[in-house]
């Protein structure tokens, strides 16, 4: 039996492409359901988690197929940090005592559209903080446990994570794959990784984004009605909490893009050099594990 596939991310490089059209259209293989990876592998707690008990479980719903597990959420959040690391450790470790013989797939993407596209999704979901907030160029707090479960930007420090990686899968083992390869070219991208992975190409697949950013218009006016209702984020300020407002602006937010031809949503000038000295070094050290001259054309900060 072919070895299982774990594809754990990042956010934002079409993850629930892959879930909900890719996964579920390959032949002979079993994507396990994201309530069952959240119910029974990610969030049971430390003392209850068994790998001998998940792998003989899931190997009974699989059968002979192959076992593909395929979920941002095992390397971090957008809207919540997991703490300093120490949640991205955790799965790391149980995938890794779980399915020591598996095969692992990264996406990785160019971390000024990648953060972009988080800050879209935090106001998607209700937030109400300032770019510079959100990614913590600013300070919320001066005692550092307050802001512990926050959005951090250490999650988009590739190389951390595939070094991680590659010291318990070995480096055969894990697959690095760029976003804007995809984008690009999702077709040729397809045959790529299905050759790489063994997989049977599935025919007929349509590439559609299924989470669009927002247009700068309609995140401003988002980000405006997120005061009026919780969302489904705490990390934010709010006046009251009106479900019903967040559900009509979330619906008039969709409504303003889908009819209308705006510019996709940019942080500014000052924010985009941050950006640069922030992950300058993390990528430099990832140019050891992808080609400089891919990095430097899709313009990750070097």
């Amino acid at each position: 039996m072919k070895s299982p596939i774990l594809h754990i991310g990042y956010p934002k490089t079409a993850t629930k492409w892959f879930q909900n059209e890719f996964y579920l259209n390959v032949s002979g293989v079993y994507p396990v359901m994201r309530k069952d990876l959240f119910d029974r592998f990610v969030f049971t707690d430390i003392y209850s988690y068994s790998p001998s008990h998940f792998r003989r479980w899931i190997n009974g719903e699989a059968g002979s197929k192959r076992l593909i597990i395929c979920d941002e959420i095992l390397v971090g959040g957008l809207d919540i940090g997991f703490g300093n690391g120490e949640f991205v450790m955790l799965m790391s470790q149980r995938l890794h005592d779980t399915f020591p013989d598996s095969q692992v797939v990264i996406l990785i993407r160019n971390q000024h559209t990648a953060l972009e596209s988080a800050y879209s999704h935090y106001i998607m979901t209700g937030g109400t903080y300032s770019p510079s907030r959100f990614l913590g160029t600013k300070p919320m707090f001066t005692k550092p446990y307050m802001g512990y479960h926050q959005f951090s930007t250490k999650l988009f420090e590739y190389d951390k994570l595939i070094e991680r990686y590659i010291s318990l899968f070995g480096k055969d083992m894990v697959h690095i794959f760029l976003y804007e390869d995809f984008t690009e070219n999702p077709n040729r991208f397809i045959t790529l990784f299905c050759n790489t992975l063994q997989l049977d190409a599935p025919q007929g697949l349509t590439f559609n984004r299924l989470n669009k950013r927002y247009s700068r218009i309609a995140l401003q006016k988002q980000r405006f009605l997120n005061r009026l209702a919780l969302g489904n984020t705490p990390f934010k300020q709010y006046f009251i909490n009106s479900p019903s407002i967040y559900k009509i602006s979330r619906s008039l937010t969709l409504a303003i893009d889908k009819y209308g031809k705006f510019p996709k949503y940019k942080f500014d000038e000052k924010m985009h050099e941050w950006i640069d000295l922030r992950f300058k070094e993390s990528n430099q050290r990832l140019s050891q594990r992808v080609a400089k001259e891919k990095l430097l054309r899709w313009g990750y900060p070097l």
